[in-house]
């Protein structure tokens, strides 16, 4: 039986977004003032630099770099002078963009489900975090209301850790007292939260409705495209009936996401690894 279903956070819960003229133009602004102008092709070629270094560390070293040790990269590539200047100045407007203007959006549907599955289960968030820290995802779930329904978030840089680690999920089982094999992980990419969630002994349920990695399927105990096919998804997974769920009330705490739009459940027999 699930007690608890946990969520990724971009390309899960919320639309993927990247604000990368935005950033690139904050970093403009910041030399000029600083009387280091660069030229638009050095910018982009510094700040793609930078990313490559970031999925770097997130594939081979399994942990999020900082936004300080990102514009650092940035800075050294353009070979600035004083580079404590800029970083006083960029590193909480880059991490605090999307607080203004175009702010990410919930992804279609959520809004409505999580308030239904809070009452049957313990909701958690599991995020590997870029440049956007969990302080501000906190912000962004709680002007969309949506901040109530999980009892724990859990962020890669506040822990030190990404989602290619099942300590990421333990963790977090840990503080809402579930056992792992009455969990479930939803998410979108397979490296991190399909594998990281059965590493932990997890069920995994693949999103497919905004990164449509369908090379996800062989680990996933179930795949779903919109969230109104979620409830009825989890029910199957869970084997109860719906109906007889009571209310859970939620504290969050913090840790230091036969056609083509059918749920398309997998039978799956004691596959799941133990914790270790």
């Amino acid at each position: 039986m699930l007690h608890a279903v946990t969520f990724d956070f971009w390309g899960t819960l919320y639309q993927n977004t990247y604000a990368r003229d935005e950033r690139l133009h904050l970093l403009e602004e910041a030399l000029t003032r600083h009387s280091q102008p660069r030229p638009r092709a050095a910018l982009e070629a510094a700040y793609s630099h930078a990313w490559s270094t970031w999925e770097r560390v997130w594939r081979e070293e399994h942990h999020s770099i900082t936004t300080e040790r990102w514009l650092r990269e940035i800075l050294a590539v353009l070979e600035v002078d004083r580079p404590e200047d800029a970083l006083d100045s960029l590193r909480r407007p880059i991490e605090e963009i999307y607080l203004h203007g175009d702010t990410p959006r919930p992804v279609p549907g959520v809004a409505e489900v999580l308030p239904r599955l809070s009452r049957r289960y313990r909701l958690g968030l599991i995020s590997d975090t870029g440049l956007t820290p969990g302080r501000v995802l906190r912000k962004i779930l709680r002007r969309d209301g949506l901040l109530p329904y999980f009892h724990t978030l859990t962020f890669s840089d506040e822990t030190g850790a990404t989602k290619h680690l099942p300590e990421q999920f333990l963790r977090t089982l840990a503080t809402l007292e579930v056992q792992p094999e009455h969990a479930a992980h939803v998410g979108d990419l397979p490296e991190t939260d399909l594998a990281g969630a059965r590493a932990a002994g997890m069920r995994a349920v693949l999103f497919l409705g905004m990164t449509h990695r369908q090379d996800g399927r062989p680990l996933a105990d179930a795949v779903f495209e919109e969230y109104n096919e979620l409830e009825e998804l989890l029910e199957k997974l869970d084997g109860t009936d719906w109906k007889d769920s009571e209310p859970t009330p939620n504290t969050v705490s913090n840790t230091a996401s036969a056609g083509p739009k059918a749920s398309h459940i997998e039978n799956r027999q004691s596959t799941h690894r133990k914790a270790r």
